[in-house]
């Protein structure tokens, strides 16, 4: 059933990736044969050709589809009218690094906003709705704005972190303090991934555990004295372990796109800049890449936790 599902949804996502730069108003792969003059203008002649052989305008949408779905069988994303190169040598070069800042920002918002969220649940005090009306009200800020506070303070003000690129430029990526400056260079971007994380993932482990919390084997369990941190765990975590994965699954979706702003803000050479590139360019057939590969990658990682939950627990 789940296969289905995720054949429905990569279905979904190639033909929105092909329709969308093909209904935005004024583009130019909306052009037919008798105006291919005017992109033949503004583009140099190999970069029109190029254009002309893979996109094929002149054509019907549903031989262009066709068309496309042959390119994309030999992961031929098209060619990228700012760049003038490949869209898919673009990409391969940028996504490994929306994947690190993705990964990373998660697992560590996971580590903080789970462990935070279990033991506030747990051990209820009076000043946990300030709490929860703190991470609330962080929950509502929008990425980008918290991307350009951040930068603000520790890059411009504090100066205590570089304010754009993922490394030292001109460094060497085999010598040994790269992973070093690597880091160094993520630090903020995942400062303001993690603070824009964590208050989702406490919140829905908050409400999660303390639901379990009040079943009758959780109250039996404290009634026949068993260990406190057992019941914490073995109890009350591990059986809320898959409701919080699915939740966490949805917030990774989130975290990618947030991941994509985040980038754009501290020129982070990842798909973020790529996409901020493709849209103020008007860079259509890079846009449509973008949205293909950042939707598959979204469908590989919603894939990723459904074992994940599968495995905690085989009845969901």
């Amino acid at each position: 059933m789940n296969l289905g599902k995720n054949l429905v949804c990569f279905i979904l996502i190639i033909v929105f990736s092909f329709a969308l730069p093909r209904i935005i108003p004024g583009n130019p792969l909306s052009l037919g044969e008798g105006d291919m003059h005017i992109l033949n203008m503004n583009l140099p002649e190999d970069t029109y050709n190029v254009f002309k052989e893979y996109y094929a305008p002149e054509k019907t949408l549903g031989e262009q589809f066709i068309i496309y779905i042959r390119h994309l069988s030999k992961l031929d994303l098209g060619y990228s009218f700012y760049y003038r190169m490949p869209v898919s040598r673009l990409i391969a070069g940028r996504i490994g690094w929306t994947i690190f800042l993705s990964i990373s920002s998660i697992v560590i918002s996971s580590l903080i906003g789970i462990p935070l969220g279990l033991n506030r649940a747990i051990k209820k005090k009076k000043t946990d709705n300030l709490i929860l009306g703190f991470f609330s009200s962080i929950q509502a800020l929008p990425s980008f704005l918290v991307a350009i506070l951040f930068q603000l303070i520790f890059c411009f003000r504090i100066k205590m972190f570089p304010s754009s690129g993922a490394y030292t430029p001109g460094m060497d990526p085999f010598s040994e303090g790269f992973i070093k400056d690597v880091l160094f260079h993520s630090t903020v971007p995942l400062m303001t991934l993690v603070f824009l994380e964590v208050p989702s993932i406490f919140l829905l482990v908050y409400n999660t555990t303390s639901n379990i919390k009040d079943e009758n084997y959780v109250k039996t369990a404290y009634y026949l004295n068993i260990d406190e941190k057992r019941i914490k765990y073995d109890y009350i975590l591990h059986n809320s372990l898959p409701e919080i994965l699915s939740k966490i699954n949805i917030q990774f979706l989130y975290a990618i796109s947030g991941t994509l702003f985040v980038e754009s803000v501290f020129s982070y050479p990842g798909m973020g800049s790529l996409l901020k590139v493709a849209t103020t360019s008007s860079d259509y057939p890079l846009l449509q890449g973008i949205l293909l590969v950042v939707g598959i990658y979204g469908l590989i990682v919603n894939m990723v936790f459904k074992l994940l939950i599968k495995k905690v627990n085989p009845r969901f």
